[in-house]
């Protein structure tokens, strides 16, 4: 585990960490337990800083004072730098301190190895100063860090809990070579970037240097040694239970909030005078619960010394043996990959394990962040190939091989903002080959349209025609629709700006003129509600199909045309061009469209002849699942636009200023404005649930309660049904339903064995020729350390191996949900 804090106080983390008692340079080679320290970082060997670290020096470091008397960035409040800190896995530590395995502690062992190694990618990518350019403060790459490593034993709840503290100063060196304060955004930033990193390293080392096996386990890289029971890790695990304590006594489930709970109930460290009663304590209590870890030491020095006793020839041998094997299981059984992120003929070519899986790993990163998205930040591709934890792959080998598909221009570079910042970025030359199509099309479609009526005459007409009187806003964007020359229109509207008063005028206009209207939205229950708002007054939704009004969603439209595109001539085909001939196409919430679905409908509408086509949505609100901001795209590149900017929803001039702030991602500014009416609480959704149910029946009807993720919606949902339950609002027994809960996986995660969970319930689109899937759901029951995974559908147990599956279909013929019992009561509203 890695985590990321401020140090407060140069004297304090002086006094904490540099305790000279404790950093004698032979406390690895004694029985005793204590804490161990070195300098590191390039700024370190700049400054001649080397060694143990010692009370003065680092307090005379912290506080920006170096060795030759300088001093560096004296202000007011100066920080005196930042705690990283690299936790290793329980099991390691175990092995390290109650089976005795010493290769894994002390300046020379893995564990300290893998941290420098994360160390050095950090100072080299990381890190950075400011300079002052044309009156703004600019980072500036430096390469350098100067940093202090501690070596931890123990967790606050005295645990066997290896871990090292790296302080990093608050200090680099620029260009010039001038000291001056660390420019630390990058680094707060990548901070799940730098834990993967360490995983890998230290993941890496355990097999190969010490002979352990390893098996994922949680998020970032994060592993256990096998042979080490999951009892005997949670029976060590004291501070984990004190947390998970606290948070079921608070009603907190979700993993934020028990990160406050971590955060709130930790003590300081306790002090530890006799460190050879501790781990004989330890020794003794993992004893009795059955684990003493010897043997699993003997076999692992077993393995590694039958490794190291065969010549340089077998080695090399070895290895390529290893690569051959992992590209077999990995390429299903093919030395030639079929994929194009992959060289042919790249085990062969490859120096190490490491680096021939790097090329399957990154393949696999792209593929996983582009179906997402369209540009991508290069250190979260990296982070996410390392996380796939192929053997032997290293962010060396990763940031290796992304620099390869630079060069050959299978990645293009660039720069994307993210989270208010630049980051560099990649992205394909396919990707970009899409969107340039999009903005061809637009671009072609310009004065191709023929007005449905005159621009002259359409406010009128549509003004006679709405329900309501239309706005300014509202009667530009129609008007747009009807009588634009060009074929492809947009409206960026806000939300509450009356979108469907709009289309229902628009609708009722364009159906008076002959023209067929047809809506398509994302999912179906927006093609709800946009057949509800393009109906006519006094017209039911039965005879909108009659009266030339339909819609439907995007994918069903894309499927049933899609063919159209690639086979223009046949009967069924000239048929749809009939039908589709004075067709006007209203796409709704436009945002969440990617821009291959996009494409793919611009492509379809050009093919089948439609003349007209609206996009309608609010680019800030509402973004695509998959890859692109195809519509932010478009009206960037200049297509016709009416814009829908004012919020008629809102009937006060509070709320109306909030929803603006919001609407330009201001929200703490509109939190602001509320005043008053903001509740904190350290339980928001419990509490939301209880203001909620302290309405009348009259507000409860007018109010919704909005909430973001899975896990709060669940908590307001169950506290929401109890209350109502209680008082009696609903009715009788509960009806108990078994529900699916779908997760979101991308169709590459889908190729790797540790996606499959135990329990999940797999939902089989189709046949899957490659593994011999048949259509259908079914049960997965186990997975296995080869890579493959066993499933159990109508009584009959598959067991097939995912890296199987082909890198290259775009159709999601595989996805996983959780099987989930509900409560219904009468008088629930679902």
């Amino acid at each position: 585990m890695h985590s990321i804090a401020s140090v407060k106080s140069a004297s304090g983390a002086a006094n904490y960490f540099a305790k000279d008692d404790f950093v004698s340079g032979d406390y690895y080679t004694s029985e005793q337990a204590g804490d161990v320290s070195l300098w590191g970082g390039e700024g370190a060997r700049d400054l001649g800083l080397s060694g143990e670290v010692t009370k003065k020096a680092f307090a005379k470091i912290l506080n920006g004072e170096l060795p030759s008397g300088e001093t560096v960035a004296q202000v007011e409040n100066r920080r005196p730098g930042y705690d990283l800190t690299f936790s290793m896995p329980k099991s390691l530590s175990l092995m390290a301190y109650v089976a005795g395995d010493k290769r894994i502690l002390g300046p020379d062992g893995v564990h300290a190895q893998a941290v420098k190694l994360t160390m050095a990618w950090v100072g080299k990518n990381l890190a950075e100063g400011r300079k002052d350019i044309d009156g703004k403060k600019v980072p500036i790459k430096t390469g350098n860090l100067v940093y202090a490593m501690f070596e931890h034993d123990t967790s606050r709840a005295l645990d066997p809990q290896g871990h090292i503290h790296v302080i990093t100063a608050n200090l680099t060196k620029m260009l010039d070579g001038k000291w001056q304060a660390l420019h630390a955004d990058k680094i707060w930033a990548n901070n799940t970037v730098i834990g993967s990193i360490y995983h890998a390293y230290l993941r890496n080392l355990t097999e190969t240097k010490l002979g352990y096996q390893t098996r994922l386990d949680g998020k970032h890289g994060t592993f256990e040694l096998e042979g080490v029971p999951r009892g005997i890790i949670e029976a060590n695990s004291q501070r984990r239970e004190q947390i998970m304590l606290k948070a079921e006594q608070l009603g907190i489930v979700s993993a934020k909030g028990r990160d406050g709970v971590t955060l709130s109930t930790r003590d300081a460290k306790l002090n530890v005078q006799d460190r050879g009663k501790l781990t004989a304590d330890w020794f003794a209590k993992n004893a009795a619960l059955g684990f003493t870890g010897k043997e699993l030491l003997e076999a692992a020095l077993a393995k590694v010394q039958a490794r190291e006793g065969t010549g340089p020839i077998e080695r090399s041998y070895q290895v390529i043996a290893e690569a051959v094997t992992a590209a077999r299981e990995t390429v299903a059984g093919l030395l030639r990959s079929p994929d194009p992120l992959i060289d042919r003929g790249f085990v062969r070519l490859a120096q190490s394990t490491g680096q021939a899986n790097a090329q399957l790993a990154v393949a696999s990163a792209i593929r996983i962040h582009g179906q997402r998205e369209a540009a991508y930040d290069t250190n979260r591709v990296a982070k996410t190939a390392l996380d796939l934890a192929l053997p032997g792959v290293t962010i060396d080998h990763v940031d290796a091989r992304i620099t390869q598909l630079i060069k050959k221009e299978q990645l293009l570079v660039g720069q994307i903002r993210q989270d208010g910042r630049m980051v560099d970025a990649v992205t394909t030359p396919e990707a970009l080959r899409t969107e340039e199509k999009i903005l061809a099309a637009v671009e072609a479609g310009k004065g191709r349209a023929t007005p449905i009526i005159a621009a002259a005459d359409a406010p009128e007409r549509l003004q006679a025609a709405s329900p309501h009187e239309l706005n300014a806003g509202q009667l530009a964007a129609a008007t747009l629709l009807v009588s634009s020359p060009d074929r492809i229109v947009v409206v960026q509207g806000v939300a509450g700006a009356g979108k469907s008063t709009m289309l229902q005028a628009t609708a009722e206009v364009a159906r008076s003129e002959g023209k067929r209207v047809l809506g398509l939205a994302f999912q179906n229950k927006m093609v709800a509600d946009l057949k509800e708002g393009l109906k006519p007054r006094d017209m039911s939704v039965d005879d909108m199909k009659e009266a030339g009004l339909n819609a439907q969603t995007i994918a069903s439209f894309i499927w049933d045309n899609q063919k159209h595109v690639a086979n223009p001539n046949t009967p069924e085909a000239q048929a749809k061009r009939s039908e589709m001939r004075d067709t006007i196409i209203v796409v709704d919430e436009t945002s969440m469209v990617s821009n291959p679905d996009m494409l793919k409908l611009l492509t379809i509408a050009e093919a089948l002849g439609v003349d007209r086509i609206g996009q309608i949505g609010d680019r800030q609100q509402l973004l695509p699942i998959d890859l692109g901001k195809a519509f932010a795209m478009v009206q960037a590149a200049g297509v016709s636009m009416a814009r829908m900017d004012e919020n008629i929803r809102q009937r006060t001039d509070q709320l109306r200023t909030v929803a603006a702030l919001t609407n330009i991602g201001k929200a703490s500014e509109a939190l602001r404005v509320l005043g008053d009416k903001v509740v904190e609480h350290e339980n928001p959704a419990e509490k939301a649930a209880e203001m909620w149910l302290a309405l009348s029946p009259e507000d409860r009807a007018a109010t919704a309660i909005f909430a973001s993720g899975r896990e709060a919606r669940g908590t307001i949902n169950q506290k929401v049904q109890e209350g109502l339950a209680a008082d009696g609002t609903l009715k009788g027994e509960p009806l108990h339903l078994t529900i699916y809960q779908s997760h979101h996986v991308t169709r590459e995660e889908m190729r790797y064995a540790q996606t499959y969970k135990p329990g999940l319930t797999l939902h089989i689109e189709g046949r899957v020729d490659e593994v011999n899937l048949n259509r259908g759901a079914a049960e997965i029951t186990r997975t296995f350390a080869n890579g493959k995974v066993e499933i159990v559908a109508d009584g009959r147990r598959q067991r097939f191996n995912p890296q199987r599956i082909s890198p290259m279909m775009e159709q999601d013929r595989l996805q996983l949900s959780t099987l989930e019992t509900i409560k219904v009561y009468e008088g629930d509203r679902v």
